[in-house]
């Protein structure tokens, strides 16, 4: 039987008012939430009892809780201050309660839940549907200012929150605006309807978690959003076979806060222990357009393989061409030169995919419509799922 906690933290009183409201809030260090792996800090490091904030489209969290209330309500609160002046388009969220859907909602400080009806268990689920690529990474002194940042859940007092559990096991999405969802919900962008979120969504089917970890522009030598402050993948240095530590990305989740833990292993939460069971990266559109010398390519994928490799060393890693079919030569090599790893794979949907996308326009363009990416992610997930267990403990 699932234990239950009583909701009971900050109470609210009305304005002028003596008599306590009955609503309460539900702070975002309550074990009732649960967070994407690898996608989001707080206000210290990824912890701590004010909020936690992402920058990554595709990240998502979800809370379960249930009432004795005829007539529930429930409100998502977030610090909005970090827009200021220069966020003139705050990002949207979709969220799904109780299995209806609802998107294009603006991050506001408080989101009114729709929906919401009757006594019994509510869930909520809250994606980051999309964001304009700019002003999100941050600098090692300053978070960026492009965030959604939530601070709790407000609800009616009489109800109770169910712990969500952790993430036993999880797989790491890495890509660029393709993957990030850029245009893919009939030329609006929506990470909801992009291939990493439908891969993700069939290995929750299967009992793994998720982290969409993906940026606009971005590509392994590539810096990322339109004004390149989010530094590429894995950036060479002048010595042979390193890298450039401030310059990549491959290790953080933004400016200030690394993705590895102690022992330097990729962690889903910072603790020990929390290593992805899988990493799939698809880049390369974006080097090979901006023509990357394609030996620095090589370099620089080769050398992200094998620090992820030594990051996570029981991960199955998939290297997915580019849909385009861009950087094919260098990601062949690559991936051949590490051959003897047994846990480093390539997935090439081929040329075919790249012919249709360049078609008629039925799956787009560049940036794959809806109807592309659910073609590729089932392609994927195809050859995904044999390399993994079958089901998470």
């Amino acid at each position: 039987m699932k234990s239950i906690l009583l909701i009971t933290l900050i109470s609210l009183t009305k304005a002028g008012a003596q008599q306590k409201d009955d609503t309460a809030v539900l702070p975002v260090s309550s074990p009732a939430f649960f967070f994407s792996p690898g996608n989001w800090t707080g206000d210290a490091d990824r912890g701590g009892s004010i909020f936690r904030q992402t920058w990554y489209p595709g990240a998502y969290f979800r809370i379960t809780w249930t009432t004795t209330n005829a007539n529930p309500t429930a409100e998502l609160l977030l610090d909005t201050s970090t827009f200021g002046e220069k966020i003139k388009n705050p990002p949207e969220l979709t969220y799904n309660i109780d299995g209806v859907w609802y998107s294009g909602v603006k991050a506001e400080a408080a989101i009114p839940i729709k929906g919401l009806s009757g006594p019994g268990p509510h869930a909520l689920t809250v994606y980051f549907s999309t964001s304009e690529q700019t002003e999100r990474w941050g600098t090692p002194q300053a978070s960026g200012l492009n965030v959604v940042r939530v601070t709790g859940l407000k609800l009616n007092r009489d109800c109770t929150s169910i712990p969500a559990g952790s993430a036993k096991r999880w797989v790491l999405m890495v890509g660029d605006s393709i993957t990030e969802g850029s245009a893919a919900n009939n030329g609006k962008s929506d990470n909801l309807a992009s291939w990493s979120y439908f891969v993700g969504t069939g290995l929750q089917g299967l009992g793994y978690e998720y982290g969409v970890s993906a940026c606009g522009y971005s590509g392994w030598l590539r810096p990322g959003d339109g004004s390149g402050d989010v530094p590429p993948y894995y950036q060479l240095s002048k010595t042979p076979g390193g890298f450039e530590d401030a310059r990549s990305r491959w290790n953080k989740i933004d400016a200030r806060t690394s993705l590895l833990d102690v022992k330097k292993h990729l962690s889903g939460y910072g603790e020990n222990g929390q290593e992805p069971s899988a990493i799939l990266i698809n880049f390369g559109t974006n080097d090979r357009l901006t023509n990357v010398k394609s030996a620095d390519m090589e370099a620089s994928i080769t050398g992200s393989l094998q620090a992820l490799q030594t990051a996570a060393p029981q991960a199955e890693i998939f290297v997915i061409v580019p849909f385009g079919q861009y950087a094919v030569t260098e990601l062949k090599a690559s991936v051949s030169k590490l051959s003897s790893a047994r846990k480093i794979h390539l997935i090439d949907l081929g040329p075919a995919a790249a012919k249709s996308l360049a078609a008629n326009g039925y799956w787009s363009g560049l940036h794959p419509n809806m109807r592309g990416h659910a073609t590729f992610a089932a392609q994927i997930l195809a050859q995904v799922i044999p390399k993994l267990p079958v089901s998470a403990p």
